[in-house]
């Protein structure tokens, strides 16, 4: 059964990946070609200026989320908040990109976006880049720890897709029909 078939059925799916490496784009281009809502951790994680908030509030949030949707797309890690996500998802697709292609990403996406708040991002957190952030791109997010849980939740899902480049994603979203694939990615 193709993916497409095995979707009619059920539509959620999982999004994990390194920052930089196209989560929100990725999760846009399905959710547009499965008409699913998205969820973006990132939007509901911070209030503006950057604030986290509490991780039960953010776990709540996550959860009602779920619970008021049959069909989604949550795109982000944030591994240790609505675990269940993991097992209820039918795809999780890990972008295990390589540091260099993620920063170039992240100093991309911030020329493009300076100053200004992405659709995947909390109100009043406007684009910025800096030491720590760069140091979480680079190395602190990346840990082989943190890889090696990402790859394992990814195996142990229904349906687990990870991609080691964009040339193999095109591949994938050109197979399943995804007009317009490669733009903006």
């Amino acid at each position: 059964m193709g993916f497409n078939a095995y979707l009619e059925e059920s539509m959620k799916i999982v999004i994990l990946g390194f920052s930089g490496s196209g989560k929100s784009t990725l999760a846009k281009k399905l959710g547009q070609f499965y008409h699913l809502d998205i969820l973006y951790l990132d939007s509901i994680f911070f209030k503006p200026n950057w604030v986290e908030i509490p991780k039960e509030e953010f776990n709540k949030k996550i959860l009602d989320f779920m619970d008021s949707h049959d069909s989604w797309i949550i795109e982000g890690n944030y591994l240790k908040v609505a675990p269940n996500r993991f097992l209820e998802a039918d795809q999780i697709i890990f972008l295990d990109y390589n540091r260099w292609f993620c920063l170039r990403s992240v100093i991309k996406r911030y020329k493009e976006n300076k100053h200004q708040t992405r659709e995947s991002m909390a109100e009043g957190c406007q684009e910025k880049i800096d030491f720590p952030f760069l140091w979480q791109v680079f190395y602190k997010g990346r840990k082989q720890k943190k890889r090696k849980r990402l790859i394992e939740i990814t195996k142990k899902s229904k349906m687990g897709l990870i991609f080691k480049n964009r040339k193999k994603l095109h591949q994938y979203l050109k197979e399943l029909g995804v007009d317009n694939y490669a733009a903006s990615m």
